[in-house]
């Protein structure tokens, strides 16, 4: 993990990285640079304004599920501190690494009084079933995805079960506590992990990405008309989208990466102008929310 940091934390790997974004930019805009006005003056505001509701809607769902989880592994967390843990560590995505992710996430959540174990399982469990329904999410798109992508959407959702598995899940942490020197986790930390949770924990995050591409859907309608038919690619994209920016250790807040592939997954059926016009807006409604939340949670305290 140190190595990996240090590689994509290099100033060379980052200035590479933004250079590309940069060159990508100047493209479309030489390309586009005659249309731009056009294209912007297309933009109706009040989709805008529908897909920052349903993004703010989005955020207070997924924390509404980081809560639940740390609830069944007895944590002592109310929904507001576990909001506020979820939106500052959030901040973290936007650093090359993603390592302040994990590393927020852990550091308030011990301020919090939350135990490292509670706190390894309730990461684990999150991350797994947030990329296990982004898999199920991208399947209307499989036909479209070259054949490693393809493999890839169908055999993800196998080592993530693995990963969900209570025995494998135990022993897991376990290991995590001797590699630090610290005490085993208890036996009965995962007692409450039945089938009947992972699938109620699988139904809120299929609802969380559905509200991922109904803003995906309503930032392409602010460019004009498109059919209801669209919202199963809007979906795909984002979800395919996201997960390949996370998994991308040098985007920072996988910027750059969740716009290609999701202009990939749009383009054939909207063009490629729409497509990246959409996502790019996508892109400020979803920092804006980032932002917004974090500090309204800093803002109000740590609600003990």
């Amino acid at each position: 993990m140190g190595r990996i940091k240090r590689i994509v934390g290099h100033p060379a790997v980052r200035l590479g990285y933004f250079g590309l974004l940069l060159a990508a930019g100047g493209y479309y805009l030489y390309r586009w640079g005659d249309r731009l006005p056009d294209l912007l003056g297309r933009v109706q505001p009040l989709w805008a304004v529908a897909a920052l509701m349903v993004t703010v809607a989005a955020a207070f769902l997924y924390s509404l599920i980081q809560y639940r989880i740390y609830r069944r592994l007895d944590a002592p967390v109310t929904y507001r501190l576990t909001f506020r843990i979820v939106t500052i560590s959030q901040l973290g995505k936007y650093l090359p690494g993603k390592v302040m992710f994990a590393g927020n996430f852990y550091l308030l959540s011990r301020a919090a009084g939350i135990g490292n174990a509670q706190i390894g399982a309730a990461f684990v469990i999150s991350q797994a079933m947030w990329m296990l329904t982004a898999s199920l999410c991208a399947l209307p798109v499989l036909s479209l995805l070259n054949p490693t992508l393809r493999y890839l959407v169908v055999l993800l959702p196998l080592p993530l079960l693995l990963l969900l598995y209570p025995r494998f899940l135990r022993r897991l942490l376990q290991l995590g506590q001797r590699l630090v020197g610290q005490r085993q986790a208890e036996p009965t930390l995962l007692s409450g992990l039945e089938p009947l949770f992972y699938l109620q924990i699988a139904t809120m995050y299929l609802l969380n990405w559905s509200l991922a591409g109904l803003a995906t859907w309503f930032s392409l309608r602010a460019f004009g008309p498109v059919g209801r038919d669209m919202f199963p690619l809007a979906l795909a994209s984002v979800a395919l989208g996201t997960v390949a920016g996370f998994v991308a250790l040098f985007a920072p807040v996988g910027l750059g990466i969740r716009e290609g592939v999701g202009a990939v997954v749009l383009a054939p059926a909207l063009g490629p102008e729409a497509a990246l016009l959409a996502l790019l807006l996508l892109r400020g409604i979803t920092v804006i929310v980032d932002l917004g939340t974090a500090l309204a949670s800093m803002a109000t305290g740590s609600g003990r």
